[in-house]
């Protein structure tokens, strides 16, 4: 049976740099976050975006986090692998890497979707099963 888990988190740290630029040619860059979240997952996540960004400023993204805390009663860590767009503000998916669970999260599996609220705060939901 899956269980929800919804809540919030907050950017902490943000570094992007562009690898590639050229006039006429997309922008790709990448950016290392460190995010902190609140509700059904309460701990941080390390996450590695790469980014392409379109003429009028859009991005689609790729992206991997390594989660660590709490999900639940269970303590542990898991990676997440993350597609998402850009335009004015972000709308991603998220899926549990599977056989990344750790400790207490050993064997989870679940989906969800994120959506950001300002330049900092994301709300997430996810339907996992360990």
């Amino acid at each position: 049976m899956s269980t929800r888990a919804t809540g919030t988190y907050t950017t902490k740290s943000w570094d992007e740099n562009p690898y590639h630029k050229a006039d006429g040619s997309a922008t790709l860059t990448r950016a290392s976050v460190v995010n902190s979240f609140v509700g059904g997952l309460e701990g941080e996540g390390l996450l590695e975006y790469l980014m392409v960004y379109g003429p009028d400023g859009s991005a689609t993204y790729v992206g991997l986090q390594r989660f660590e805390g709490h999900v639940g009663d269970r303590e542990g860590t898991f990676v997440a692998r993350i597609e998402g767009t850009f335009t004015k503000a972000a709308a991603e998916n998220w899926v549990i890497v599977e056989g990344s669970g750790t400790g207490g999260l050993s064997g989870i599996t679940g989906a969800g979707t994120v959506k950001s609220v300002d330049s900092t705060t994301a709300e997430y939901s996810i339907e996992y099963d360990v």
